[in-house]
Protein backbone atom coordinates (compact mmCIF):
# COMPACT_ATOMS: atom_id res chain seq x y z
CA UNK A 1 0.00 0.00 0.00
CA UNK A 2 1.25 3.55 -0.61
CA UNK A 3 1.06 5.69 2.10
CA UNK A 4 -1.08 8.50 2.29
CA UNK A 5 0.63 12.11 2.08
CA UNK A 6 -0.35 14.62 5.01
CA UNK A 7 -2.78 17.39 3.48
CA UNK A 8 -0.86 20.47 2.93
CA UNK A 9 -2.47 23.58 5.07
CA UNK A 10 -2.25 25.69 2.25
CA UNK A 11 -5.42 25.67 0.91
CA UNK A 12 -7.13 26.01 4.30
CA UNK A 13 -5.14 29.13 4.96
CA UNK A 14 -6.35 30.46 1.20
CA UNK A 15 -9.69 30.31 2.51
CA UNK A 16 -9.43 32.23 5.62
CA UNK A 17 -7.47 34.70 4.02
CA UNK A 18 -10.45 34.88 1.65
CA UNK A 19 -12.69 35.11 4.52
CA UNK A 20 -11.09 37.48 5.90
CA UNK A 21 -10.87 39.74 3.12
CA UNK A 22 -14.72 39.25 2.50
CA UNK A 23 -15.36 40.13 5.95
CA UNK A 24 -13.64 43.43 5.47
CA UNK A 25 -14.87 44.21 2.50
CA UNK A 26 -18.28 43.44 4.12
CA UNK A 27 -17.59 45.48 6.98
CA UNK A 28 -16.15 48.68 5.06
CA UNK A 29 -19.24 48.77 2.78
CA UNK A 30 -21.88 48.76 5.76
CA UNK A 31 -19.41 51.68 7.52
CA UNK A 32 -20.38 53.66 4.21
CA UNK A 33 -23.67 52.51 3.42
CA UNK A 34 -24.22 53.61 7.70
CA UNK A 35 -22.49 56.62 7.06
CA UNK A 36 -24.19 57.81 4.24
CA UNK A 37 -27.85 57.06 5.99
CA UNK A 38 -26.73 58.77 8.67
CA UNK A 39 -25.57 62.11 6.76
CA UNK A 40 -28.97 61.63 4.54
CA UNK A 41 -31.24 61.14 7.64
CA UNK A 42 -29.68 64.51 9.39
CA UNK A 43 -29.68 66.93 6.59
CA UNK A 44 -32.83 68.97 6.46
CA UNK A 45 -34.71 68.38 3.64
CA UNK A 46 -35.60 71.06 1.15
CA UNK A 47 -38.73 71.75 0.10
CA UNK A 48 -38.87 72.50 -4.09
CA UNK A 49 -41.77 75.02 -5.05
CA UNK A 50 -44.78 73.77 -6.47
CA UNK A 51 -45.04 74.01 -10.28
CA UNK A 52 -47.09 76.74 -11.15
CA UNK A 53 -50.58 75.34 -13.06
CA UNK A 54 -53.42 76.60 -14.28
CA UNK A 55 -53.77 79.87 -16.34
CA UNK A 56 -51.38 82.84 -15.67
CA UNK A 57 -53.66 86.13 -16.37
CA UNK A 58 -52.33 89.68 -17.94
CA UNK A 59 -52.63 92.39 -15.47
CA UNK A 60 -55.48 93.84 -14.21
CA UNK A 61 -56.42 97.36 -13.93
CA UNK A 62 -59.24 97.30 -10.98
CA UNK A 63 -61.19 101.02 -11.83
CA UNK A 64 -63.06 100.23 -8.43
CA UNK A 65 -59.06 100.66 -7.27
CA UNK A 66 -57.68 103.75 -9.36
CA UNK A 67 -57.96 106.12 -6.46
CA UNK A 68 -56.82 103.43 -3.52
CA UNK A 69 -53.92 101.34 -4.75
CA UNK A 70 -50.94 104.21 -5.13
CA UNK A 71 -49.11 101.97 -7.45
CA UNK A 72 -52.28 101.44 -9.55
CA UNK A 73 -52.92 105.67 -9.25
CA UNK A 74 -49.59 106.69 -10.58
CA UNK A 75 -49.35 104.28 -13.30
CA UNK A 76 -52.76 105.85 -14.35
CA UNK A 77 -51.35 109.23 -13.93
CA UNK A 78 -48.07 108.67 -15.45
CA UNK A 79 -49.55 107.15 -18.58
CA UNK A 80 -52.71 110.40 -18.58
CA UNK A 81 -49.16 112.77 -18.65
CA UNK A 82 -47.26 110.47 -21.84
CA UNK A 83 -50.51 111.21 -23.51
CA UNK A 84 -51.55 114.48 -22.73
CA UNK A 85 -54.61 113.75 -21.66
CA UNK A 86 -56.49 113.83 -18.33
CA UNK A 87 -60.83 114.85 -18.29
CA UNK A 88 -62.74 112.44 -20.15
CA UNK A 89 -60.41 109.03 -19.41
CA UNK A 90 -60.82 106.91 -16.51
CA UNK A 91 -58.25 104.66 -17.35
CA UNK A 92 -55.55 104.06 -19.72
CA UNK A 93 -55.10 100.29 -21.19
CA UNK A 94 -53.18 98.14 -23.02
CA UNK A 95 -54.48 95.18 -25.04
CA UNK A 96 -52.71 92.82 -23.15
CA UNK A 97 -54.11 93.96 -20.07
CA UNK A 98 -57.62 93.12 -18.14
CA UNK A 99 -60.38 95.29 -17.24
CA UNK A 100 -62.06 94.95 -13.54
CA UNK A 101 -65.39 97.22 -13.77
CA UNK A 102 -67.50 96.39 -10.58
CA UNK A 103 -67.52 92.22 -10.66
CA UNK A 104 -66.68 92.18 -14.02
CA UNK A 105 -63.64 90.91 -14.80
CA UNK A 106 -63.16 91.64 -19.06
CA UNK A 107 -59.42 90.95 -21.10
CA UNK A 108 -58.70 94.23 -23.24
CA UNK A 109 -58.33 91.61 -25.80
CA UNK A 110 -61.93 90.36 -25.93
CA UNK A 111 -63.21 93.97 -26.63
CA UNK A 112 -60.93 94.91 -28.87
CA UNK A 113 -61.34 92.03 -30.84
CA UNK A 114 -65.18 92.42 -30.83
CA UNK A 115 -64.75 95.60 -31.85
CA UNK A 116 -62.45 95.19 -34.62
CA UNK A 117 -65.09 92.45 -36.48
CA UNK A 118 -68.03 94.73 -35.60
CA UNK A 119 -65.59 97.76 -37.80
CA UNK A 120 -64.56 94.51 -40.23
CA UNK A 121 -61.26 95.42 -39.55
CA UNK A 122 -59.96 91.78 -39.37
CA UNK A 123 -60.68 88.39 -39.84
CA UNK A 124 -61.10 85.89 -37.61
CA UNK A 125 -57.50 84.70 -39.02
CA UNK A 126 -56.04 87.83 -37.47
CA UNK A 127 -57.97 87.54 -34.46
CA UNK A 128 -55.16 84.43 -33.50
CA UNK A 129 -51.55 86.59 -34.41
CA UNK A 130 -49.87 86.96 -31.09
CA UNK A 131 -50.62 90.20 -29.40
CA UNK A 132 -46.95 91.11 -29.81
CA UNK A 133 -47.19 91.21 -33.45
CA UNK A 134 -50.13 93.65 -33.18
CA UNK A 135 -49.75 97.46 -33.71
CA UNK A 136 -48.82 98.66 -30.20
CA UNK A 137 -51.95 100.49 -29.85
CA UNK A 138 -53.40 102.28 -25.97
CA UNK A 139 -56.98 102.71 -25.47
CA UNK A 140 -59.00 105.60 -23.39
CA UNK A 141 -61.58 103.87 -20.98
CA UNK A 142 -64.32 105.76 -19.29
CA UNK A 143 -66.97 104.42 -16.99
CA UNK A 144 -70.26 105.63 -17.85
CA UNK A 145 -71.58 107.71 -15.15
CA UNK A 146 -74.92 108.99 -14.39
CA UNK A 147 -76.10 111.61 -16.92
CA UNK A 148 -73.46 110.56 -19.26
CA UNK A 149 -73.10 110.82 -23.16
CA UNK A 150 -70.41 110.14 -26.15
CA UNK A 151 -71.10 113.90 -26.59
CA UNK A 152 -70.25 114.85 -23.03
CA UNK A 153 -67.42 111.95 -22.92
CA UNK A 154 -65.40 113.17 -25.79
CA UNK A 155 -65.85 117.30 -25.15
CA UNK A 156 -64.50 116.76 -21.88
CA UNK A 157 -60.89 114.39 -23.36
CA UNK A 158 -61.25 117.66 -26.09
CA UNK A 159 -61.31 120.14 -22.95
CA UNK A 160 -59.01 118.33 -21.06
CA UNK A 161 -55.70 118.34 -24.53
CA UNK A 162 -56.37 122.00 -25.01
CA UNK A 163 -56.24 122.37 -22.04
CA UNK A 164 -52.78 120.90 -21.72
CA UNK A 165 -51.59 123.62 -24.78
CA UNK A 166 -53.17 126.56 -22.48
CA UNK A 167 -56.38 127.02 -24.51
CA UNK A 168 -59.83 127.14 -22.35
CA UNK A 169 -62.62 125.96 -24.26
CA UNK A 170 -65.83 127.73 -23.50
CA UNK A 171 -68.62 125.48 -21.73
CA UNK A 172 -70.65 126.09 -24.79
CA UNK A 173 -68.26 126.05 -27.24
CA UNK A 174 -70.36 123.03 -28.88
CA UNK A 175 -73.26 124.89 -29.09
CA UNK A 176 -74.53 125.81 -32.30
CA UNK A 177 -73.18 129.15 -33.61
CA UNK A 178 -75.79 131.67 -34.18
CA UNK A 179 -76.82 130.94 -37.46
CA UNK A 180 -78.34 127.58 -35.95
CA UNK A 181 -74.84 125.72 -37.54
CA UNK A 182 -73.12 123.66 -35.60
CA UNK A 183 -69.77 125.29 -34.14
CA UNK A 184 -66.11 124.12 -35.19
CA UNK A 185 -66.17 122.21 -32.15
CA UNK A 186 -69.46 120.77 -32.23
CA UNK A 187 -68.38 119.08 -35.88
CA UNK A 188 -64.79 117.58 -33.94
CA UNK A 189 -67.32 116.32 -31.73
CA UNK A 190 -70.11 114.77 -33.79
CA UNK A 191 -66.63 113.07 -35.76
CA UNK A 192 -65.47 111.49 -32.24
CA UNK A 193 -68.90 109.24 -31.81
CA UNK A 194 -68.06 107.18 -34.92
CA UNK A 195 -63.85 106.70 -32.84
CA UNK A 196 -65.98 105.37 -29.45
CA UNK A 197 -67.44 101.96 -28.81
CA UNK A 198 -69.78 101.25 -26.46
CA UNK A 199 -69.23 98.09 -24.00
CA UNK A 200 -71.26 96.49 -21.80
CA UNK A 201 -68.88 94.61 -19.20
CA UNK A 202 -71.73 92.82 -17.84
CA UNK A 203 -73.44 90.72 -20.89
CA UNK A 204 -69.95 91.00 -22.45
CA UNK A 205 -70.87 92.41 -25.58
CA UNK A 206 -70.98 95.57 -28.05
CA UNK A 207 -73.97 98.13 -27.96
CA UNK A 208 -75.50 99.74 -30.60
CA UNK A 209 -77.46 102.05 -29.28
CA UNK A 210 -74.92 105.33 -27.71
CA UNK A 211 -77.91 106.78 -26.53
CA UNK A 212 -78.83 104.29 -23.77
CA UNK A 213 -75.57 104.34 -21.27
CA UNK A 214 -76.44 102.62 -18.06
CA UNK A 215 -73.94 103.36 -14.85
CA UNK A 216 -72.24 100.52 -13.77
CA UNK A 217 -72.29 98.34 -16.74
CA UNK A 218 -71.00 100.07 -19.68
CA UNK A 219 -67.60 101.40 -20.31
CA UNK A 220 -66.51 103.83 -23.35
CA UNK A 221 -63.64 102.36 -25.14
CA UNK A 222 -61.62 104.74 -28.01
CA UNK A 223 -58.07 104.41 -29.42
CA UNK A 224 -56.24 107.68 -27.56
CA UNK A 225 -54.38 107.35 -30.64
CA UNK A 226 -56.25 108.16 -33.38
CA UNK A 227 -58.17 110.62 -30.95
CA UNK A 228 -54.76 112.62 -30.29
CA UNK A 229 -53.97 112.31 -34.03
CA UNK A 230 -57.17 114.08 -34.60
CA UNK A 231 -56.67 116.56 -32.00
CA UNK A 232 -53.00 117.75 -33.11
CA UNK A 233 -54.25 118.31 -36.67
CA UNK A 234 -57.10 121.20 -34.93
CA UNK A 235 -55.47 125.05 -34.97
CA UNK A 236 -58.39 126.54 -32.77
CA UNK A 237 -58.13 129.32 -34.20
CA UNK A 238 -59.33 127.87 -36.99
CA UNK A 239 -61.37 125.60 -35.59
CA UNK A 240 -64.44 126.56 -36.76
CA UNK A 241 -63.66 126.06 -40.23
CA UNK A 242 -63.55 122.42 -39.70
CA UNK A 243 -66.40 120.66 -41.69
CA UNK A 244 -67.99 117.60 -40.79
CA UNK A 245 -69.69 116.02 -43.91
CA UNK A 246 -71.45 112.87 -41.66
CA UNK A 247 -68.75 110.39 -42.16
CA UNK A 248 -65.43 112.50 -42.91
CA UNK A 249 -63.58 115.33 -41.21
CA UNK A 250 -61.92 118.20 -42.96
CA UNK A 251 -59.35 120.40 -41.50
CA UNK A 252 -58.19 123.02 -42.95
CA UNK A 253 -54.19 122.77 -43.81
CA UNK A 254 -52.22 124.94 -40.95
CA UNK A 255 -51.51 128.71 -42.34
Amino acid sequence: MTEEKPKSGRSFSGVSKGVVFLAIFLAVLGFWFVKDKVFFETQPQIELPAPVRGRIYPPVIDYSQIHKDGELQDLMKSRKTEYGVDSGVDMIAKPEETLKVGDAVVPMKEILDKIRLNQRQVTEADLAAPLDQRPADVYGIHVVKPGDSIWKIHFNLLKGYFAQKGIVLSRWADEPVRTGKSSGVGRILKFSETMVSIYNVKERKLETNLNLLQPDSKIAVFNIGQALDLFKQIDYRQVNRVRFDGKNLWVPAEQ
